[in-house]
Parts: C-alpha cells; sequence; structure tokens
C-alpha cells in the first residue's frame, strides 16, 4: 500500500530547470534583437556616406526583414535535423560574421547583402530557443521559464535602439554594427562552451535523420492539424493589431503632441518595462488567473491602453500606457509562445519555426494596412482598431485552449 502511495509523487517529479542553458538562450536572444531594429537610427548617417538618400538607405532594413521571416523556417528544419541548442549557437556565431561584414561594407549594395546575411543567421535564433526550452523544461513549469528568458529579448530591442542612435551619433555608424558583431560573437563562444559541457545530454536529444523532403512535408503534415492553425492564426492577429498600431505611435506623438524623436522613441521604450514587469511577477499572475486567464487579461490591458490612447487627453498619460501595454502584450503573447512549444512535440523545431514566421507576417500585414490608414485618417482608427480586435482575439484563443487543455 505504501508502495502505491509513492508511485504518483514519483511519476510527477520535474526534472531540474537548466537555468544556465536558459540564461544562455536569454543572452542570445538578447544578441539578435539588438541586430533587428539597430539599423533604424542609422539610415540617414549610412546614406550620406554612400551618396543616397535615406529611403534608398532603407534597403539595408528591408533586406534584414526579408530573409529574417523567410528563414525562420529553415531554421527550425535545421534544429529538428541536428539539434536545437546547436543550430542557435551556430546561428549566433554566423549573425556575428554578417555584422563584421557591415563594419567594412564598401558600398550600399555591399551592405545590403550584408544585412540579408545577418537577418537569414538570426532568424534561427529565437524560434530554437524556444523550442529547446520546451524539449528541456516540463509544460508545467515552461509558462514561467518562459517568461524568465523574456527580459533578454525584450532588453535587446531597447538596446538595439539606444545604441543604434547614441553610439553611431558620436563614433560612427559602423561602430554600432562592431559592438554587435563582438556581442554575438562573445555568446556565441560561451554558448560553444556550454554544448560542449552538454555533449552527452546534446546528443541524446531530440533530432531527426530525415531529408529535406521529408522534412518539408513534415511541415505540411503540421499545418494540417487544427491545433496549429488555431495557434498560427493568434498569433498572426496579435501580431497585425499589436505592431501595425505600434509601428505608428511615434509618429501620432510627435504629430499630435509636438515630442522629439527621441522624446517619441523613450515613451515607446518603456513598452519594454512592461514586459520586465511581466516577467517578474509572472509566476504569481500564472497561479492566480492560470494561462487562459492570463491571455485574457492581456487582452483586456492592450484593449485599454489602445483605446485610451485614441483619445488621449495628455502627453503625460503616455508612458503610463506604454507600460501598460507591454505588460498586456507579454501576458498573451507568453501565453501563445507556450501554446506553440507544445503544439507539435514531436518536431518542436520545425512547429515553433512557423510559428515565429506566423507572428512576423502578422507584424508585416498590419503594419502595410496601418500604414494605408495613418496616411489617410491619421493614428486614432488604428488604435480603436486593436482595441477591439486584440480582447475578442485573446477571449477566443482562451476558449479554445480550454478545449485544449491536454495539449
Amino acid at each position: 500500500m505504501l508502495v502505491e502511495q509513492t508511485r504518483p509523487v514519483r511519476a510527477v517529479a520535474r526534472a531540474p530547470i537548466p537555468w544556465r542553458a536558459v540564461a544562455l538562450l536569454s543572452l542570445a536572444a538578447f544578441a539578435s534583437a539588438a541586430s533587428i531594429r539597430v539599423a533604424d537610427p542609422l539610415l540617414p548617417a549610412i546614406g550620406g556616406e554612400f551618396g543616397v538618400t535615406t529611403g534608398v538607405a532603407a534597403n539595408v532594413v528591408i533586406a534584414f526583414s526579408i530573409t529574417y521571416g523567410m528563414f525562420q523556417l529553415v531554421g527550425g528544419l535545421i534544429g529538428d535535423r541536428f539539434g536545437k541548442f546547436r543550430t542557435a549557437t551556430v546561428a549566433t556565431l554566423l549573425s556575428g560574421f554578417g555584422a563584421l561584414l557591415c563594419v567594412y561594407a564598401v558600398s550600399i549594395d555591399a551592405l545590403t547583402l550584408a544585412r540579408l546575411a545577418s537577418g537569414a543567421t538570426a532568424a534561427a535564433i529565437m524560434p530554437m530557443a524556444l523550442a529547446w526550452i520546451g524539449d528541456a523544461v516540463d509544460f508545467e513549469q515552461r509558462q514561467n521559464v518562459l517568461a524568465r528568458f523574456l527580459p533578454g529579448q525584450i532588453l535587446g530591442v531597447v538596446f538595439g535602439q539606444a545604441i543604434g542612435g547614441v553610439l553611431g551619433e558620436f563614433m560612427g555608424w559602423r561602430s554600432v554594427f562592431l559592438v554587435i558583431a563582438c556581442l554575438q560573437f562573445t555568446v556565441g563562444a560561451v554558448m560553444l562552451f556550454e554544448l560542449w559541457l552538454r555533449r552527452k545530454s546534446e546528443a541524446k536529444a531530440n533530432t531527426e535523420k530525415l531529408g529535406p523532403v521529408a522534412l518539408f512535408r513534415r511541415m505540411g503534415g503540421l499545418l494540417r492539424d487544427r491545433w496549429v492553425r488555431t495557434v498560427l492564426a493568434a498569433v498572426f492577429v496579435e501580431g497585425f493589431a499589436v505592431f501595425g498600431a505600434m509601428a505608428f505611435l511615434a509618429s501620432y506623438l510627435q504629430l499630435e503632441f509636438g515630442l522629439s524623436v527621441g522624446g517619441a522613441g523613450l515613451v515607446v521604450a518603456v513598452f519594454g518595462l512592461g514586459g520586465l514587469v511581466f516577467s517578474a511577477s509572472s509566476q504569481r499572475l500564472l497561479d492566480w488567473m492560470g494561462p487562459a486567464g492570463l491571455a485574457r487579461r492581456g487582452g483586456l490591458v492592450l484593449s485599454v491602453a489602445f483605446g485610451v490612447f485614441s483619445v488621449l487627453p495628455s502627453i503625460w498619460l503616455a508612458p503610463v500606457l506604454s507600460a501598460a501595454m507591454g505588460l498586456g502584450f507579454y501576458m498573451l503573447h507568453n501565453t501563445l509562445q507556450v501554446s506553440a512549444t507544445q503544439m507539435a512535440p514531436e518536431a518542436r523545431g520545425t512547429a515553433v519555426a512557423i510559428y515565429a514566421s506566423s507572428l512576423f507576417f502578422g507584424q508585416t500585414a498590419g503594419v502595410a494596412v496601418a500604414a494605408m490608414v495613418f496616411d489617410r485618417w491619421g493614428a486614432a482608427p488604428i488604435f480603436i482598431a486593436s482595441s477591439i480586435i486584440l480582447p475578442l482575439l485573446a477571449t477566443w484563443f482562451a476558449a479554445k485552449l480550454g478545449t485544449n487543455s491536454d495539449r
């Protein structure tokens, strides 16, 4: 009888969380996120050096975005084939070489090609980090671990924008890419050492000896799964509604309230502070609300923040609303991330890569649609649309999550 009572305890015993590896993957996400937006404030300086307009110089941003979106799928297939931590490590090191190519670019075309390479290599880092955590951490602990992983990505975006503007102004745009290269080489080298320490466990990791055709067939099979399509649709709409509106928040603050470029940028950057608040309180919020409740309330917080922005009575409310948007976004997004890591455990790398691509393409579509609206009617209709879409999305997904609790 005593033996029978102890069996359930053993069955639910949790594996230790590999916090060191999670921290390194968070640093890799930091380096990857920093490289994404680092070129935005450098465009006038790049155009001036190469004798092209700022619009032509913007090709370096577009080039990175194109390959970053496309190669997330490739990274997922490679990760399932050769190992997720290994793929993230190699991608981080290769991203360093891409940034180094930017330092020595002799023309705008050469710089554009270097950014193409940087986007292609950086694309695999975030999906493989999420997929590896999905493999290594028990489902019951995963949402909290992913919340602790998030600050790397959040701070990376803030760091990239800050260093791009400040360092670029005082030391030139090439120095910015040199800093990014050194950062990625350093993080990649430490990850390589961690990979060596974990060589035995990584050798036993979930990898599959499938050829390219079989891997692409697997991708098609994933897309035929109803729950996979549900998660992908949810994250696409989330990216569409959140980042389509966020892209024009700084412009709205400048045009309507006369903020400087730097002031508007700081208000938008406070979004990351809300994400850090969520990361610090994630376990308590999860214990209180549960995953479905976290998603629903995240959508509600986003709805209120965007709704107030559409009729903003005072500029002093803007930083508070921006932080609230960050908190609400990560409450909803963290729940989606956990679902992505669990929607196809047998092909987690490929599944998370498809998820990341869906988020990216949702952002792209959202910015494109919002741009047309902004030129004709301003930012208010965009914010109102997001304030309606997001709580509906969160409520719908929370209901779907309840019916797929076995996942």
